[in-house]
């Protein structure tokens, strides 16, 4: 399963575009140094206005290598010099988490991020319902990644996120399957193993 390691910046007022330039060159000397990475903006939720970087990784071994090479790359020191001495954001982060089911989308740009506190004796029955709601998820133009936490501030959790090609094509399917008696359903079975205590809504940039 996947490795992803995600950074989220809360640019301080008047700051966006600032943050915007700062998180994309990070990604950019991220993929230089032969990772995956992508940058989001979250556009609904608590974290509306923020920027998310995912890195992507096979597994830690090559998470911690590539950590250590692009650290020392001098643009990169430059560039958390540049950080340090003109701070315009809130950071959280790096947080890493490991994929539990599916996989990440490059083909989609929108994601619907849910966040649930569960206890780690409940994550089995809780991924194996997760088969249930892909079986409905295969059928649409979306995909479906599930992550625990492995380094993070919060350990009982579980994210889900749903990939969409659009914000338009993400209404149109939660309204015809989300609302759906068979995927409520589902819903409701979800919340016997967790509570869901988040969701937004991002698109890369």
């Amino acid at each position: 399963m996947a490795i992803v390691s995600r950074r989220i910046a809360k640019p301080f007022p008047g700051k966006s575009d600032m943050v915007l330039s700062r998180v994309t060159r990070f990604r950019d000397l991220v993929i230089k140094a032969g990772a995956k990475a992508r940058a989001a903006k979250f556009i609904g939720g608590s974290l509306n206005g923020s920027i998310q970087l995912t890195t992507i990784y096979e597994n830690m071994t090559e998470a911690t290598k590539s950590f250590e090479s692009y650290s020392k790359d001098p643009e990169m020191i430059s560039l958390m010099k540049e950080r340090e001495d003109n701070p315009a954001a809130t950071l959280i982060g790096p947080e890493i988490y490991t994929g539990v089911y599916g996989s990440p989308s490059p083909d989609h740009n929108v994601l619907l991020l849910r966040e649930y506190d569960i206890e780690r004796k409940s994550m089995p029955k809780a991924i194996e319902l997760l088969s249930k709601v892909d079986e409905i998820v295969q059928k649409e133009d979306s995909k479906m990644l599930a992550l625990r936490p492995i380094i993070a501030d919060k350990m009982d959790s579980l994210f889900v996120v749903y990939y969409y090609s659009s914000i338009a094509s993400m209404g149109e399917i939660i309204d015809r399957v989300g609302m759906s008696e068979e995927f409520q359903k589902l819903v409701n079975e979800a919340s016997e193993y967790g509570t869901l205590t988040a969701s937004n809504v991002l698109i890369n940039i």
